[in-house]
């Protein structure tokens, strides 16, 4: 009879040892590996247009109007970064692609090993640049959570085709540091932590309506007082947004009659635009729409329905994506990244996005042929219409 040998405690506590050392041994391999990768430099995608491109950081507080999001009675300030079209040959330093007081708040709830130093991101523009002409305004609105610095590569490729993009970064709803350095936190009032789909709705709208308030107020504070840099064009403005942003975008351009053209990347709707859609030409750009509806897809597919009945509505899936492939996490370093983004490659997801984007405004605001941006949704297999 064979008989099976019981391991003595000691053996199982020298099995237990040397697992735990090559635990240790592989996490301290794999933080080394990320202290390096996280600081490599990374370049944003080259603008394509042929003007170089200035940015300047500004303050602004809307002095009429409590801020709803915290609960000391303080007026509304906002930070607000501009990036535009600069005249050839200006000097000056890079502008960076967040301040260094601001890039670990920007991705607070990723841990640093997990997570590009955002102090390494390069980019295109010049700080404080002289401004080349009286160009078009287009203002942009990030995702809930997110800082206008994420969108930093649509928001340079507009400027080099001559556009002025004036990025609100949404106080309240994320950490912000304002120009002259001081801090602001996100608040719960400025978020959206809902799970009941109509309770959801209701704090959703009240966010994204605060939004559209402040795009609102930059318009005409800054229509009325030109910039340090020179006036920008306030005669058709242009609205454009990811997610919350998206809502907001659609929502602050209902309610102005200026509004040239709304761009809403995969954002559902919330605010009144849902039972009224645009007036003003529209485009949806949505994630990969061959999976399941879920019932929130159910319960925004009406509200979708209603903008594309407006006059000139365009509406597109990018195959591959999701909904963060709008933001730049796919262009940034961090192995967590994988887990909210899709299968399409990061740089071609951002050719098409600016590709699209530009083109609908060159139209709308620019009055280039409708063919134009036919052609360019056409050029790309990966942009499918949505019906």
């Amino acid at each position: 009879m064979i008989r099976m040998r019981t391991p003595s405690r000691a053996g199982l506590l020298r099995s237990i040892g040397r697992l735990l050392v090559g635990v240790v041994a592989g996490v301290a391999i794999f933080l080394a590996f990320s202290a390096v990768m996280r600081v490599q430099a990374v370049s944003l995608p080259a603008p394509t247009g042929p003007m170089p491109v200035g940015r300047t950081e500004i303050a602004l507080n809307d002095t009429g109007r409590v801020d709803p999001f915290f609960t000391d009675g303080r007026t509304r300030e906002l930070a607000v970064w501009i990036w535009y079209p600069a005249v050839e040959g200006a000097s000056g330093a890079p502008a960076p692609y967040v301040p260094a007081a601001w890039a670990p708040l920007v991705n607070d709830e990723v841990p640093a090993p997990l997570s590009q130093d955002l102090t390494t991101v390069r980019t295109n523009s010049t700080q404080n640049a002289g401004l080349e002409g009286h160009p078009p305004v287009v203002v942009l609105m990030p995702g809930l959570g997110e800082a206008v610095a994420s969108y930093s590569a649509l928001a340079e490729d507009l400027a080099s085709h001559g556009y002025a993009v004036i990025g609100i970064n949404p106080t309240g709803s994320t950490d912000v540091v304002f120009p002259d350095g001081h801090l602001v936190g996100a608040t719960a009032a400025g978020n959206v932590n809902e799970m009941v789909i109509d309770r959801w709705y209701e704090s959703a709208a009240r966010v994204a309506n605060v939004w559209a308030a402040d795009a609102e107020f930059v318009v005409r504070t800054l229509g009325a007082s030109p910039l340090h840099i020179g006036a920008l064009d306030f005669e058709h403005v242009a609205y454009i947004g990811h997610s919350m942003g998206g809502a907001a975008a659609f929502e602050a351009c209902r309610q102005d009659s200026a509004c040239g053209g709304g761009v809403d990347m995969d954002g559902t709707l919330w605010t009144d635009v849902r039972n009224t859609g645009l007036q003003a030409p529209s485009l949806l750009l949505h994630d990969d729409q061959r999976g399941e509806c879920d019932a929130f897809c159910q319960r925004a597919a009406p509200d979708f329905d209603k903008v594309m009945a407006g006059q000139t509505a365009e509406r597109f899936a990018i195959a591959g994506s999701r909904h963060m492939n709008y933001s730049e996490l796919g262009l940034m370093w961090g192995p967590a990244n994988a887990f909210v983004l899709g299968t399409i490659d990061a740089d071609r997801m951002s050719v098409i996005t600016r590709d699209l984007v530009r083109t609908f405004l060159d139209v709308q605001i620019r009055g280039l042929p409708v063919s134009v941006f036919a052609e360019t949704s056409a050029r790309y297999a990966e942009v499918e219409p949505v019906q």
